[in-house]
């Protein structure tokens, strides 16, 4: 992981989590290796950690050596649009309190206390 995305990229991300009505406040505590930001959220709802991965294909391997700053929980934002993720790594995961997905996973997990348990709505078929 670290920090090699295109240019239009985190401001798309930094817009999306500053204007989300759950968030009051995003504070960047990124490091030299990983862009990492904190979120606080309204309504009482625990602050959430995101760390931003450049990975084209994040597994295991990126996953065990992941920054202090996820010890207690938070979501790991899978941000390159052509980007993937194993679903076996889901379940290892969530033990740790830690969610993995693109933006649209992050934005509906903001919504609730324990985010980390968060799934995506089944999609509706249409005829």
């Amino acid at each position: 992981m670290g920090k090699d995305l295109h240019a239009t990229i985190m401001p798309f991300i930094l817009s999306r989590m500053e204007f989300h009505q759950d968030v009051m406040k995003v504070e960047d505590i990124s490091t030299k290796e990983h862009y990492i930001f904190k979120l606080t959220r309204r309504k009482g709802l625990r602050d959430v950690i995101v760390l931003v991965s450049d990975c084209y294909h994040f597994g295991e391997f990126d996953y065990l050596p992941k920054p202090a700053e996820l010890n207690d929980g938070g979501f790991i934002l899978i941000a390159k649009p052509e980007s993937s993720f194993p679903n076996s790594l889901q379940h290892h995961v969530k033990e740790d309190k830690i969610i993995i997905g693109k933006i649209g996973i992050l934005l509906g997990a903001l919504r609730i206390d324990e985010f980390w348990t968060y799934e995506k709505p089944a999609e509706e078929k249409t005829k």
